[in-house]
């Protein structure tokens, strides 16, 4: 029964919707936990529930894990469209207005009261939720109004994959025709990698002096993306990574013109436990910040982070992200379920367009655009290295390293590493 009972450190308020969630729900969704902590059951129940409600599901689901907003969700509840109405406030509306207050909880706006009734203090979360997550003015959102993509971005991370986007990311060297086709779609800004391949053909990904050419004269803007792994938690066990990384990163921006002050995205690109978040991907973040407070980072780059939401949020907590490029595409992910998005979040990659229309055809990301990276606009005009060149850079590059992950070992355990991530490094 210790499921049933409220655990440390557990939440009051999510304590109650899960009571309420079982009392209206149980005969659908199951019985899920009372113990005020958001666990995943929780989170998909909540889908499961917006269906019940519409009349879409009409047996016991077993299974929260295939409940999927999609199709016939989205059909059936675009005729109950929540507002400040009378007429809304009927019973008929109840069910739905609950969860839209459930959700507003969990992306951290407390409308006060779970009883279904659609009040002003309800109203002004709606549109404080709206107005930081970037829906209003997208479609047929209006502001204060739970339409079908409102609570889509309530009860998912992803939210409506259907809506309009500035920003996008993708994989694939553009050519002048594929920049130009990007441009006319409607993007701004576009997400490209430093470095690495893709594909069991290691077809490069990385940006060319030729590609930022094709970008600059289309008019696009540019968030540069660092990933040659970070897809499973053995890539960052060693804190050295962080180093290598870092200055990998660094090195291939300068090469390519990547101007001053300009964020760089590091990639966690899976879910994370608790322990790995505190054991893996923070110190990575630290040995990361190591470099870039250090003279060596002459042109000031800045570290951003891709991650699911709860890593964006603990990572940049500590100071260790200016900003981040959120992984919101993966809804079941447990550090996406039940999360805010973070407070710093600059990119929202929220749906994978598999054939953009383009000469040739690529894969591309839609991105929600916040405003907090503006991207870059110029890139710095460099001549391409000779080969000799590179290797001296390159071992330079490894000394640097070794010199970083000195440092970390021998400050770590006297506890001062935080302090130098904070004043930054100057060495000879």
């Amino acid at each position: 029964m210790n499921w049933f009972k409220k655990v440390s450190g557990g939440d009051n308020v999510i304590r109650q919707i899960q009571k309420q969630l079982n009392g209206d729900w149980s005969d659908v969704v199951g019985v899920g936990p009372c113990d005020g902590v958001a666990s995943r059951q929780t989170i998909l129940s909540f889908v499961g529930a917006l269906q019940a409600a519409e009349g879409v599901t009409t047996e016991l689901i077993t299974d929260l894990n295939s409940v999927n907003f999609g199709e016939k969700t989205t059909d059936a509840y675009n005729v109950f469209p929540i507002s400040l109405n009378t007429e809304r406030n009927s019973a008929s509306y109840v069910p739905f207005t609950k969860l839209a207050q459930y959700g507003l909880y969990f992306n951290g706006y407390n409308p006060g009261r779970f009883d279904g009734i659609y009040d002003s203090a309800t109203r002004d979360m709606v549109e404080a939720f709206q107005e930081f997550y970037c829906l209003t003015g997208i479609g047929l959102v209006k502001a204060g109004e739970v339409n079908v993509s409102t609570m889509k971005s309530l009860l998912t991370s992803k939210g409506d994959t259907g809506r309009s986007a500035k920003a996008c990311d993708c994989a694939t060297v553009l050519n002048r025709q594929q920049a130009f086709d990007v441009k006319r779609a409607g993007y701004t800004h576009v997400g490209r990698y430093l470095t690495g391949t893709v594909g069991q053909e290691y077809t490069p990904k990385y940006m060319t002096l030729e590609e930022i050419g094709y970008i600059e004269e289309a008019g696009l803007m540019v968030f540069p993306i660092y990933q040659d792994g970070g897809s499973y938690p053995g890539y960052f066990e060693k804190p050295t990574r962080g180093s290598v990384d870092a200055q990998t990163a660094a090195l291939a921006a300068e090469r390519i013109g990547v101007p001053e002050n300009s964020t760089i995205y590091f990639a966690v690109d899976f879910d994370c436990y608790e322990y790995q978040i505190d054991s893996y991907i923070i110190p990575y973040f630290k040995c990361i910040n190591i470099f870039f407070n250090s003279v060596k980072n002459y042109k000031r780059y800045k570290v951003g982070i891709y991650a699911p939401r709860y890593v964006c949020t603990r990572v940049s907590e500590l100071g260790l992200a200016k900003t981040s490029f959120v992984a919101d595409m993966s809804t079941g992910f447990s550090c996406n379920l039940g999360f805010p998005i973070p407070f710093n979040w600059a990119f929202d990659q929220f749906c994978e367009i598999t054939s953009f229309a383009s000469a040739p055809s690529f894969p591309l990301d839609k991105d929600a655009y916040s405003g907090r990276d503006t991207g870059i606009s110029a890139f710095d005009k460099v001549e391409e290295k000779t080969p000799e060149e590179i290797e001296k850079e390159n071992q330079e590059a490894i000394i640097e390293i070794a010199r970083n992950q000195f440092i970390y070992d021998v400050l770590k355990p006297l506890g001062y590493l935080d302090k130098i991530l904070n004043i930054g490094i100057e060495y000879k």
